[in-house]
Parts: C-alpha cells; structure tokens; sequence
C-alpha cells in the first residue's frame, strides 16, 4: 500500500514537471503576441519605406519636368528670328532657292532661273557664253565631268536668256536669230557628246565650232 501511494505520488511530481502550468502557458502567448508584433510592425515599416520610395520618385519626376519646361521656356524665348533673305540668293549658298521650276514644261525648256529684262539676259547670255569658252583648260586636262557638268550648267543658262532676248525681238530679227542659235546648241550637244564619250578629237572640234558660232550669237545681241 505504502509503495503504491509512493509511485502515485511519484507520477504526479514528473507529470507536474512534465505539463506546463498557467503561468508557462501564458508567457508563451505573450511570446508569440511579441513575434507577430514585431512581424507587423516590421511589415509597415517596410510599406512606409515604399510609399516614401514612391512618393519621393513621384516628386523627382514633377520637379524634373518643371525644370525642364523652364529650361525650353528660357531657350525658347532667347532665340532671334531675322527677317527673311532677299530674292536671288541674298545669304551664301541660297542663290537659287527662291526661283521657280516649271516642272510642267519639256525638260529642255524646265528651268529654275527668274527670268530678266530682255537687256539683262542679254548680260547674263554673254557670261555663260564666256563661261564655255573657258571650259578649254578642262577640255586639255581631259577632266570630262567637269566638261560636261559645267556645259551643261551654262548652256541651261544660256538657252534660257537667248530666248528672252530672242522674244523680245522684231519679227524680221527673230527668225535669223533663232536659226544662228539652233546651230549654236547643234555644236553644244556635240561637244557635250564628246565629253562623254571621252574623246579629245571629238571634243577639239566641237569645241571650235561652238567657239566660232558663239561669236556670231553675241554679235547679234549688241
């Protein structure tokens, strides 16, 4: 009977030491409530943190582009707009800029130069015609896309005030005039030709010839 009573007594002090009590238990929630808070407010401080990230990109953002719109703004207003060039090439490089093209005439007759007073393409009939007299230097260094890119700038030119000067003519004058220079752009297209096909022989007479028929034009316009 003693031992009995003896194990119970034994078996109740181990499950005692065994089985926690109301104290122990309470300790342990008031642990895990401090896990969950710490968890928690760990958790909002990093939100906060992300909210302040996104809110301070988001004001980056605004101040960028209000600096950026009163940079333009200031540039904008700095800059000096001059008036427009004169006609006929008033700035360097601008000489044929405003003149118009007549895109719908046959391309022999489609240039881009103004036209002048008959007197004045008269002037200007006599520089290109000079100007294709000088293109004999070219012709003897065989530079045959100088030859023929200058030719054909200067007989454009020339074409074009010849028949200024030829419509501005009496009728008894405008026919020999108008035959003397198809003869002239006869032996033009020749020496153009020649340029082309690289032939000095070729390009020697007909260079002569357009020479020697430039003379007799010139001398028809006075």
């Amino acid at each position: 009977m003693a031992h009995a009573m003896a194990s119970m007594t034994g078996l109740r002090g181990s499950s005692q030491g065994v089985l926690p009590g109301p104290a122990s238990r309470r300790a342990a929630g008031r642990a895990r409530l401090g896990v969950r808070a710490s968890a928690a407010a760990e958790g909002d401080a990093s939100v906060q943190a992300g909210r302040r990230a996104v809110l301070g990109l988001v004001a980056s953002g605004v101040a960028g582009g209000a600096l950026a719109q009163s940079v333009l703004a200031e540039s904008a207003r700095s800059i000096k707009l001059g008036p427009p060039p004169p006609p006929s090439g008033g700035l360097p490089g601008t000489l044929n800029s405003d003149q118009a093209r007549d895109v719908e005439l046959p391309l022999k007759q489609r240039f881009y130069l103004q036209p002048l007073p008959p007197a004045e393409a008269a002037a200007r009939a006599k520089e290109s015609a000079q100007d294709i007299i000088n293109l004999k230097p070219l012709i003897d260094k065989k530079q045959w896309p100088y030859v023929r890119d200058d030719l054909r700038l200067k007989a454009s030119y020339l074409r074009y005030d010849l028949n200024t000067v030829i419509s501005s003519k009496h009728k008894d004058e405008k026919k020999g005039l108008k035959d003397l220079t198809g003869k002239l752009f006869a032996t033009i297209d020749g020496l153009d030709h020649a340029a082309k096909i690289k032939s000095p022989a070729e390009a020697e007479k007909y260079y002569t010839e357009t020479k020697s028929v430039l003379g007799d034009v010139l001398s028809k316009l006075g």
